[in-house]
């Protein structure tokens, strides 16, 4: 059949109610998302942000230090720290007014680095306000920390848990907020493999069960960790189109077929960075809302997770949190 000229408008305009929709989607999903409208000053606060210089915690950075606070930029590569402080104070002037960024080596697939760290930190840094577990990772073929655990368990658990354990005695004295950064994916398909903890495991699942076991594993933690007198706070900060997944090296042609998804569906990580600033400035638990309960901080709101939370899988994993550390470290790990 030929083409009729006169199809044009039609197809126009078919176009252009098409591009409108997807506008409109974005939108709502920006304003789904949630952004935190607070802008008092943070002068004289000192957060710690780990993997500080790169994504979320580059933005988590980038917002507290335009408030004047003072973060100590704990990260695993320190030029890559300094490049990062360069571009902040590029992007922003001198943020040195009434804070500072203070840039400190952790490698937190190291429990020699996080012992490091922590006793630096002492020496260096005498308050406290915030810290915030921000580093972490997904990995898509085997990788393993320094004391032969696999990547997802060693640094997005057990680096994170050995660092607060370090830290604890001031962290409960200076009442410093605990961020843990988990995910939503903690309620899919996640689990607590206790016979596998700590091994490379290939789950039959087209899911990194292993990255989600470890969100699952952050949430728990964050329970333990209320119980036990901490001012925590636990947070998804949404699927975020950063240098997270380069672990999965994408292809050119990744992009170019995913851009669409990626523009409607993905928050930046400016957006991303929102709930860790929530957690990290605002959020106040309760009673009924707080680790504990399963409340946890998602789009700049408190929500319930959808995970059955059970207290002798919390106790334990906790319990085989401290001997990982001491079956490797040669210390022991002393009881809250």
């Amino acid at each position: 059949m030929p083409f009729i000229p006169s199809e044009v408008p039609l197809l126009s305009a078919c176009a252009a109610g098409f591009a409108g929709s997807i506008v409109f989607l974005r939108l709502y999903k920006l304003r789904k998302w949630g952004r935190v409208r607070s802008t008092f000053s943070l002068r004289g606060k000192t957060f710690l942000i780990t993997g500080a210089n790169t994504g979320l915690g580059y933005e988590t950075t980038k917002a507290l230090a335009r408030r004047h606070a003072t973060v100590v930029m704990a990260c695993r590569n320190m030029s890559k720290a300094r490049a990062a402080i360069a571009k902040l104070e590029a992007e922003l002037g001198p943020v040195t007014v009434g804070g500072s960024l203070i840039p400190m080596q952790l490698d937190l697939a190291s429990f020699q680095s996080v012992r490091q760290f922590a006793g630096e930190l002492e020496r260096t840094i005498p308050r406290l306000d915030c810290l915030v577990n921000n580093a972490g990772l997904a990995a898509r073929t085997p990788e393993f920390t320094h004391e032969g655990y696999e990547i997802h368990y060693g640094v997005n658990h057990l680096g994170q848990f050995l660092l607060v354990d370090l830290l604890k005695k001031r962290l409960l004295e200076q009442g410093t907020r605990v961020v843990v950064v988990s995910s939503r994916m903690h309620e899919i398909e996640a689990e607590i493999d206790f016979d596998n903890l700590g091994r490379w495991v290939e789950y039959d699942s087209r899911l990194n069960r292993l990255y989600n076991n470890s969100k699952l594993m952050n949430f728990y933690y964050a329970r333990e960790l209320y119980k036990r007198g901490f001012n925590v706070h636990v947070l998804c900060p949404g699927l975020c189109h950063t240098d997270f997944f380069r672990h999965y090296d994408p292809k050119w042609y990744h992009y170019l077929i995913f851009s669409p998804i990626v523009w409607l569906m993905l928050r930046s990580g400016e957006q991303g960075a929102q709930n860790i600033i929530f957690a990290a400035t605002e959020s106040a638990t309760t009673p009924e809302r707080n680790p504990v309960t399963g409340y946890f901080i998602s789009n700049v709101r408190m929500r319930r997770s959808k995970f059955h939370f059970d207290e002798e899988t919390s106790a334990r994993l906790w319990d085989e949190s401290v001997r990982a550390i001491e079956r490797r470290d040669g210390t022991v790990v002393k009881a809250l």
